[in-house]
């Protein structure tokens, strides 16, 4: 009988041994795991500030792109002025005549 008992103790010892190594290592497991989704939940807050520099950017650059052609449809209206003061100014002044 004291052999049988001295025995399971044995086997017992061996699993809470076991059982101690298993829950060392899912505890390392369990801090690499936490470390992860940390660094997860900064890369994401990172990627939205990027997201949200990156559409500032686009908006000025579309108005940079734009500017150009502004500034063209602006100097050709100041050209069709020019040249309608110069023909009202043409009519006024005898119309050739």
């Amino acid at each position: 009988m004291e052999q049988e008992l001295s025995a399971r103790m044995a086997g017992l010892e061996e699993k809470v041994t076991a059982l101690s190594r298993r829950t060392e290592r899912l505890e390392k497991g369990q801090t690499a795991l936490n470390r992860l989704a940390t660094a997860v939940e900064v890369l994401a807050t990172k990627q939205e500030s990027m997201g949200q520099s990156l559409e500032r950017l686009n908006e000025k650059m579309d108005s940079l792109e734009r500017r150009p052609g502004q500034r063209w449809e602006s100097l050709a209206d100041k050209v069709l002025l020019v040249l309608a003061g110069a023909f009202v100014s043409f009519l006024l002044a005898g119309g050739g005549t």
